[in-house]
C-alpha cells in the first residue's frame, strides 16, 4: 500500500490513469463497455472525463502530512526502531560468593575452682611416728601446741575439677590460696600440685611464709603450655609451724589448713572441657559484585530479589551462631539489623543452610571498603560458640568453613560509574523501504529530513553514533554521513524521569546527506555504527541503571514534495484483456489534459503475455505538458495538452494472437527547465483529464 501511495503522487497524471494502475487493488482493463456499438463500423465515445486532485488522492492516508501552506510531505515512521535495556550496558552477575575460613584457635575456659580442707588429724598422719604419737596423746586437751616440721612429700588426692577432664592451656594462672585455721602461726609451707593421671606429674610448687592463725595467703603459677587434669594431688614438701608455748591452746583435731585452687584468664588450645558461650571469631570479608567489565564501578546496589545461601562445614564440637552485619546497608530508610544464622557441628561433612536472610530491597553502600571503595559489599561477622554445658573434646585446629552465596538475585538499582560500553548495530539492522523499488533514479529531493526521537530513562551519558547506508535495487549505495549526537539522560536526582532527545538530520543542518540518501532512492537502509555509553571516560562520575528503564529510538523520514528531475521513472504493471478488441479494425485513444502539476510526463507502455514477455510497446512523449510555476516552484498557471494513440488492425491482431495479458507502464517525469528547477507539490494541485476512444469495427 505504501508503494501505491507514493506512486500516485508522481504517476496519476501519466498513462497509468488510462489503464487503471492507480487503484490499490489492480483491476483488469475492461473493453466490454464497447458492447452495443456494433451497428456502425465507426464510432466515437468518451471513456473518461474527470478532475483529479492531490487533496482527494491523499485523503485519509497516515503516511502523508500537509504543511500549513499546503505543501505535501511523505512521512515514513518506524517506532521503536531500537529498544535498549539495562542488560545492554550492564551484565549483572547473580552468583556472588565469599568464603569464611577460620580455625578455632584459643578459647576461653570457664573459671575453675576447687577446695580441699586438710584437718590437723590428717596432717599428723604424715608426721614421723614420734610427732604423731605426741599429737595423739594431747588431742582433745588444752595444752602447749607443739611445733610441726614435716617434709614427707606424700601425695594426697585433691577434690576433682568438674569443669574439664583435661586441658592444655595457652594462657592463664593457677592460684592456690592457703588459709591457716590452726591455733599457731604457719611459718613456712611449700605445696606441690600433681596431675594424678594418666601418670603422676608435677604441675607446680607454691610457697608461703608466715600465715597467722585465721588468715590466708596465695601463690600462683603460669599455666602456659601446661596440661591440667581433673584429678590432681598435693603434697607438703615443706610444712613448719610455731609452738604455742608458753600459751596453752585446745588441741582440736578438726582444726585445719584449707587449700583453694582457682584459675584466672584461662585460655586453652585443646582438651576435653566445658567452655562457656563465647565469641571466637570477629572478622570482615566482602561479597564481590565486580562486573565483567573491569572499568565499571558499582557504588550503590539495590536488589529486587535475592537471599543468602550458606554452605558450611564445622569441626568445632558445638553449634556456632554467625552474626552478619552489612556496614552502611539500609532497608526502608532504616539501618539493616544484624542477621543471624546457626552453623551446626558437621564433623568432616558439609551442610547447606538455606537461610532466611532476605537481601531484596536493601540499599547496599559499596563505598565502605577502605581499599576497595566500589564493587564490593563489605561484611562484618562474628562467630559465637553456643555452649551446651557438656564436656566436649576440642583442639585449636578445629575450624569452621562457610561459603556465603547470593541466590535468586536480580538487581533493582545500580549506581556508580558504568564504564565505556559500546552497543553495536548488527548486520540484520536495517529499515525496509522495499515499497520504493519501483521508483527509479533521477529524482532529486531538496528538503528531506531524517528525524530521531530518543526517549531515555537510563541515567548514563550516551552518544548516538549510528549511520545510514541507502541501497537501491541496482546495487547503488549512498552514505548518509550522519553526525553523532549526545542523548539526554536523567541525573541521579531524576530517577524515574524520561528525557527526550530530538535530532533532525538534513542537508540544511549540515549534519547528514539526507537529500542524496532519499534521491537514490533506497529500497533498504542498512544501519551501521553503535551507541557508546560514557564516550568520555571518567571513573569519578556516578550514573544509574534502574530496573524497567530503557532507551527507545523512533525514526521518521520526512520527504517534502520539493524536488527536481529530468528523468525520474516509475513503473507499474496491470492486468489487461485484449479479447474484447479482436473485432476492431482500429482503435484511437484521445487524451485532453489540463495539468496543474509542474512537470511533464513521457509514458511508454509494454504489452506482455502470460510469461511476462514483451509483445509490443506504445510510446507517448510529452503526453502531459508541465504547468508554469513561480520562482518558488509553485504552480501559477496550468498547461493543456492533447495526444492521440492509435492501435492499428495489424497491431490489434498481433496482440490478440499473442494473447496480451498485462501492460507495464514506465513513466518518465521532467520538471520545469528540463529538470533544473525545484518544484513543489501542494494539496490544491489538480488535473483535468478527458479520454475518448474512436473505434472502427471489422464488419465481415
Amino acid at each position: 500500500m505504501k508503494k501505491k501511495i507514493l506512486n500516485k503522487i508522481f504517476l496519476f497524471i501519466s498513462f497509468g490513469v488510462i489503464i487503471g494502475i492507480n487503484s490499490c487493488k489492480k483491476d483488469t482493463t475492461n473493453f466490454n463497455k464497447f458492447d452495443g456499438y456494433t451497428a456502425s463500423p465507426e464510432f466515437a465515445i468518451p471513456l473518461f472525463n474527470t478532475d483529479l486532485s492531490v487533496a482527494n488522492l491523499i485523503e485519509g492516508n497516515d503516511n502523508i502530512s500537509v504543511g500549513n501552506d499546503g505543501l505535501i510531505s511523505f512521512v515514513y515512521r518506524e517506532d521503536s526502531l531500537y529498544q535498549y535495556g539495562i542488560d545492554d550496558f550492564f551484565k549483572f552477575d547473580n552468583n556472588n560468593t565469599t568464603n569464611i575460613n577460620n580455625s578455632l584457635g584459643e578459647i576461653d575456659i570457664a573459671s575453675i575452682s576447687n577446695s580441699k580442707i586438710i584437718t590437723l588429724q590428717q596432717l599428723t598422719t604424715d608426721l614421723d611416728s614420734t610427732q604423731k604419737a605426741g599429737f595423739d596423746a594431747i588431742a582433745g586437751q588444752t595444752t602447749i601446741f607443739p611445733a610441726i616440721t614435716d617434709n614427707s612429700n606424700s601425695v594426697n588426692a585433691f577434690n576433682a575439677f568438674t569443669e574439664f577432664t583435661n586441658v592444655t592451656f595457652s594462657n592463664g594462672w593457677l592460684i592456690l590460696q592457703v588459709t591457716n585455721k590452726l591455733p599457731v602461726n604457719l611459718n613456712r609451707a611449700t605445696i606441690n600440685l600433681y596431675n594424678l593421671s594418666p601418670t603422676q606429674s608435677l604441675i607446680g610448687s607454691f610457697n608461703y611464709l608466715n600465715i597467722a592463725p585465721g588468715t590466708n595467703k596465695s601463690d600462683s603459677i603460669s599455666l602456659l603450655n601446661k596440661t591440667l587434669n581433673s584429678s590432681i594431688g598435693y603434697s607438703f614438701a615443706v610444712l613448719e609451724t610455731n609452738s604455742s608455748a608458753p600459751t596453752t591452746v585446745f588441741i582440736n583435731y578438726q582444726d585445719s589448713i584449707s587449700l583453694k585452687a582457682t584459675g584466672k584468664n584461662l585460655r586453652a588450645v585443646s582438651g576435653i572441657a566445658k567452655f562457656p558461650t563465647q565469641e571466637v571469631i570477629s572478622a570482615s570479608t566482602d561479597l564481590d559484585f565486580s562486573p565483567s567489565d573491569p572499568t565499571q564501578r558499582i557504588r550503590k546496589l539495590k536488589l529486587a530479589a535475592g537471599k543468602l545461601l550458606f554452605s558450611s562445614s564445622s569441626t568445632i564440637p558445638e553449634p556456632i551462631e554467625l552474626t552478619i552485619n552489612f556496614p552502611g546497608a539500609v532497608k526502608n530508610g532504616n539501618p539493616l539489623p544484624s542477621q543471624k544464622i546457626i552453623i551446626p557441628f558437621t564433623g568432616i561433612g558439609t551442610t547447606i543452610i538455606d537461610s532466611t536472610i532476605d537481601i531484596s530491597g536493601i540499599d547496599f553502600d559499596l563505598t565502605q571498603h577502605s581499599t576497595k571503595p566500589y564493587n564490593y559489599i563489605p561484611i562484618n561477622y562474628t562467630a559465637r560458640i553456643l555452649s551446651s554445658g557438656m564436656l566436649v573434646a576440642f583442639d585449636s585446629s578445629n575450624s569452621v568453613n562457610i561459603q556465603i552465596k547470593t541466590t535468586n538475585t536480580s538487581f533493582d538499582y545500580v549506581e556508580g560509574y558504568l564504564g565505556t560500553v559500546d552497543v553495536p548495530a548488527t548486520s540484520s539492522d536495517f529499515i525496509d523501504l522495499s515499497f520504493l523499488k519501483e521508483m527509479k533514479s533521477g529524482l532529486n529531493f531538496k528538503n528531506a529530513q531524517l528525524k530521531f526521537t530518543v526517549n531515555n530513562s537510563i541515567g548514563v551519558p550516551i552518544k548516538f553514533n549510528y549511520n545510514f547506508i541507502g541501497q537501491n535495487d541496482n546495487g547503488g549505495t549512498v552514505d548518509a554521513q550522519l553526525q553523532p549526537f549526545d542523548i539526554n539522560f536523567p541525573l541521579l536526582n531524576e530517577v524515574g524521569l524520561t528525557k527526550i532527545t530530538n535530532q533532525v538530520y538534513s542537508n540544511q543542518n549540515n549534519n547528514g546527506k539526507i537529500n542524496e540518501l532519499v534521491s537514490l532512492p533506497p529500497y533498504k537502509i542498512q544501519i551501521e555504527g553503535k551507541l557508546t555509553a560514557n564516550p568520555i571516560a571518567d571513573p569519578t562520575k556516578n550514573q544509574f541503571l534502574k530496573k524497567g528503564t530503557n532507551i527507545s529510538v523512533n525514526v521518521e523520514l520526512d520527504l517534502p514534495m520539493a524536488f527536481s528531475t529530468n528523468n525520474f521513472q516509475l513503473s507499474d504493471t496491470t492486468d489487461f484483456d485484449i479479447d474484447p478488441l479482436k473485432n476492431f479494425k482500429e482503435v484511437t485513444l484521445g487524451l485532453n489534459i489540463d495539468n496543474g502539476f509542474p512537470f511533464e510526463a513521457n509514458v511508454k507502455a509494454y504489452l506482455l503475455d502470460d510469461a511476462n514477455q514483451v509483445i509490443d510497446s506504445i510510446q507517448a512523449d510529452k503526453i502531459i505538458a508541465s504547468a508554469i510555476t513561480d520562482a518558488n516552484g509553485r504552480t501559477i498557471q496550468t498547461s493543456k495538452s492533447r495526444s492521440r494513440i492509435v492501435l492499428s488492425k495489424e497491431r490489434l491482431d498481433r496482440l490478440v494472437s499473442l494473447k496480451a495479458k498485462k501492460i507495464r507502464s514506465v513513466s518518465s517525469l521532467i520538471t520545469e527547465n528540463n529538470g533544473t528547477k525545484t518544484i513543489r507539490i501542494y494539496t490544491d494541485y489538480k488535473m483535468k483529464i478527458a479520454i475518448g476512444v474512436i473505434g472502427k469495427i471489422d464488419i465481415k
